[in-house]
């Protein structure tokens, strides 16, 4: 059997035909290139080329020969350098999962547009889903990152990169003509007998754990809430007065209309976080771009 340092020699005595020529060009010195040739000529069972004293030629067999030894070397050079690429994030995929009210996060988004504009050979796939179900998918290998709106604890991210990307408080979004859309501020419990919009409590997204929270500690009941899976549709219905949506700022920036006051409770501002697999070089190249913008 042949190998590649065999093809490379057989090639470069091909084109230079002269195996002096050929050894300089190497870099190495003719006796191992000629036993180099004969090694491959005897593992092909043919005769490569003609040997006379003003140098060689390549026989049928050979000049057959060099077509199929170019176009495999061709192969092989491209096969390491996507190699390359994919080790420095150039190429590849990466799936990135995201919670519903860390989407319209602009920090998030202006990176992935980078991402994408300097790496236009990365597939990006987005996945929605909570906190807890990206962490563990990161963990079995189905997701190389996840920006999640989450409090992460030192021990749930062990093994993961996380990079803080601020915090974001939490707002009301009401209609215009809503008796307190002229406040500044509003605790939750100023919304006590108000019908809440929030996301599903079957979702288990830590925004709505969040806001379980902040009224159990208000003293607000959230039995009559409306609950809504989307977020941009809850800020529609937020707008046209089917009740008080409870979100992260960044999502009321999507409303058209409507009022948005910031909640002044204890615990209404949570972090923003990007979570990755270190060894992921895609991944880096977001975390290196999101970096300048926080």
């Amino acid at each position: 059997m042949y190998d590649i340092r065999q093809l490379r020699y057989f090639v470069a005595v091909a084109e230079e035909r002269n195996f002096r020529r050929a050894a300089k060009r190497l870099h190495i010195t003719q006796p191992p290139l000629s036993q180099a040739i004969r090694q491959l000529e005897a593992a092909l069972g043919v005769t490569l080329f003609s040997r006379n004293t003003h140098g060689v030629r390549l026989t049928r067999a050979g000049e057959v020969f060099l077509a199929e030894a170019t176009r495999l070397l061709e192969s092989i050079e491209q096969s390491a350098r996507r190699a390359r690429q994919a080790e420095a994030g150039e190429i590849g995929r990466l799936r990135l999962g995201y919670s519903a009210s860390a989407l319209y996060s602009q920090t998030l988004t202006r990176a992935l547009a980078a991402l994408i504009a300097q790496r236009p050979q990365i597939t990006l796939t987005l996945c929605a889903g909570n906190a807890l179900d990206h962490l563990n998918a990161l963990r079995d290998g189905q997701l190389e990152a996840a920006v999640v709106r989450a409090d992460l604890a030192e021990a749930s991210s062990n093994g993961l990169t996380l990079t803080r990307l601020g915090d974001e408080p939490l707002y009301a979004l009401l209609e215009g003509a809503h008796p307190l859309a002229s406040r500044d501020t509003l605790r939750l419990a100023d919304l006590a007998g108000e019908r809440l919009l929030l996301q599903p409590a079957a979702d288990r997204t830590f925004l709505r754990r969040q806001i379980e929270g902040l009224a159990e500690r208000a003293g607000v009941s959230l039995t009559g809430a409306l609950e809504v899976a989307d977020l941009a549709a809850m800020t529609g219905f937020a707008v046209a007065g089917l009740g008080v949506a409870l979100m992260p700022k960044s999502v009321t920036m999507i409303a058209l209309g409507g009022v948005a006051i910031p909640l002044d409770d204890e615990g209404a501002s949570s972090p923003l976080s990007l979570v990755y697999l270190a060894e992921d070089a895609a991944a880096r190249a977001l975390d290196a771009l999101i970096a300048p913008i926080i």
